[in-house]
Order: structure tokens, then C-alpha cells, then sequence
């Protein structure tokens, strides 16, 4: 799990990308948890809850300036 405060300092562009890894890693650890594998599907989820706060963060500051 990555910290929130390592999150906060990517850039939107970083952001954004960083969310559609963490998607595609979410849907192969949902697939795996099907076959039988045993995944951090908690983990993943609030990693992508974080990336997903601090991009709404710098769309609001953008939106304000």
C-alpha cells in the first residue's frame, strides 16, 4: 500500500495514471481471487480510494484559481 503522502506529490498527469494501473491490477486480483488465489484486494481498493481523493483535491484547486 503506497502512503497518502507520497500520493499527494504526483502530478494530475501522475495521478491519472497511476488510477488506471491500480484498475487494471484490481480487476487481475478479482480474477485471481476467483480462480482461488488468495489477493489484497483490501489494499488495492484504498490505494486507489487515496489516488482517487487527491485527484478530486487538484481538480477542485484548479477550479478555485
Amino acid at each position: 500500500m503506497t502512503k497518502f503522502k507520497e500520493l499527494s506529490k504526483l502530478t494530475k498527469d501522475e495521478v491519472n495514471n497511476e488510477i488506471n494501473e491500480i484498475k487494471v491490477e484490481l480487476i487481475k486480483a478479482r480474477v485471481a481471487a476467483k480462480k482461488g488465489g488468495k489477493v489484497k484486494i483490501r489494499d488495492i481498493k484504498k490505494t486507489l480510494s487515496k489516488l482517487l481523493m487527491i485527484q478530486k483535491q487538484k481538480t477542485n484547486m484548479i477550479k478555485k484559481s
